[in-house]
């Protein structure tokens, strides 16, 4: 894939931005954390929440700090799980989903970190449609609830994919890890945008292409070689495909990206698809050569210490259990129609709508069929 447009001396200059960022809300201790990270916050006015002691609760000081979804949102993706972070760790909080009609849905709710409470539906949610959410804590003594709505997404598409192409909005999408901001100063960066193209259509599949735009908002890269990626499953209008290994180039090295899945859902009229997640790892040992310029070793042990001031936390490969991969997950890209099908690369420099091609014969990289 193709090169971030970062030079070494830039992403070392990031890198020192953030650390010295990190630093400082290190020194704050006991300072406030980002609780907007989540959502709406009851601060706000977003959640309809109240404390035990407010409700009449013995020694409850918990409260509702951040939601997924936010309160009176209307784009709610079908397939999401939903997320409530109290200010405190509760044994006794509860979250319940039900639907327009006042039916509960069904789900299972996990607690994370002590204090996020996770409910996945057993099913995706029913697209354009209302629900409510409702959370309580110190036994029922507090609470809140909020009401949202699910997005036309997941309701099947009415229209032929095949030649559709797809520019994704990773700048605006959320980048959960590696944490701390790091993936996305790096992405805030990119110099193109990645597209993805629908090449075929079929029972139950979907073959799909990748490949960068020369810029923001610019055509396909005609000289940067494309990416064929395997069959996507295809459950209308639902699709996944992976695990694939690929890369991109920062400052002149590769970010190898392992095992990476790619999921989301077209829209019905296929102008767009959302909910779009890449879920990955990223293996330090063949990443060396590019941390290594930055942290002035290759040495896997030592560039996880290096990284992990950065947020990046190195824990056991997929592929040997050994201690040096950082799982990488992107969530809620969106990514429009460009208009325009992607055309198959399949040499550097070669092919007849790169301007700066250096190869005999232009046609030798058109691989399109």
């Amino acid at each position: 894939m193709r090169e971030l447009g970062l030079s070494r001396t830039q992403v070392g200059i990031i890198i020192a931005v953030f650390v010295g960022v990190a630093a400082c809300v290190a020194g704050k201790g006991g300072g406030d954390s980002d609780s907007g990270a989540l959502g709406g916050r009851d601060d706000s006015g977003d959640v309809e929440a109240t404390t035990g002691s407010e409700s009449g609760g013995e020694n409850c000081d918990i409260g509702i700090l951040a939601t997924i979804p936010e309160a009176d949102s209307v784009n709610f993706f079908y397939q999401s799980s939903l997320e409530v972070e109290l200010s405190a760790a509760d044994p006794s909080a509860t979250l319940t989903l039900t639907d327009a009609g006042g039916a509960e849905v069904a789900g299972s709710l996990t607690v994370e970190d002590d204090t996020r409470l996770l409910f996945t539906p057993s099913t995706g949610l029913v697209p354009n449609s209302e629900y409510s959410m409702s959370v309580g804590f110190c036994d029922g003594a507090g609470g809140g609830s909020l009401r949202f709505a699910t997005s036309e997404l997941g309701t099947p598409v009415s229209c032929d994919l095949t030649g559709k192409a797809y520019r994704l909005d990773l700048q605006n999408a959320q980048f959960v890890q590696p944490g701390g901001g790091f993936g996305g100063l790096l992405f805030d960066a990119l110099s193109g945008d990645m597209l993805m193209g629908v090449e075929s259509v079929g029972d139950g599949g979907v073959q799909m292409l990748a490949a960068f735009s020369e810029s923001i908002g610019g055509q396909q890269d005609y000289c940067a070689p494309s990416t064929e990626l395997p069959e996507a499953v295809f459950d209308n209008p639902s699709f996944r495909v992976g695990p694939v290994n690929t890369g991109i180039e920062v400052a002149g090295s590769l970010l190898t990206i392992s095992s990476l899945n790619i999921s989301g859902a077209f829209a019905p009229d296929c102008s767009y698809f959302g909910g779009g997640r890449f879920e990955g790892e990223l293996d330090i040992r063949q990443n060396a050569p590019l941390f290594g310029d930055l942290a002035g070793t290759e040495d896997p042990d030592e560039l996880c210490s290096f990284l992990g001031a950065l947020g990046v936390v190195c824990e056991a490969c997929s592929s040997d259990a050994a201690p040096y991969c950082a799982p990488l997950l992107i969530d809620q890209i969106v990514a429009t129609n460009t208009g325009d099908p992607l055309a198959c690369v399949s040499r550097e420099y070669c092919h007849p709508e790169c301007a700066a091609n250096d190869c005999a014969d232009p046609w030798n990289g058109d691989c399109s069929p």
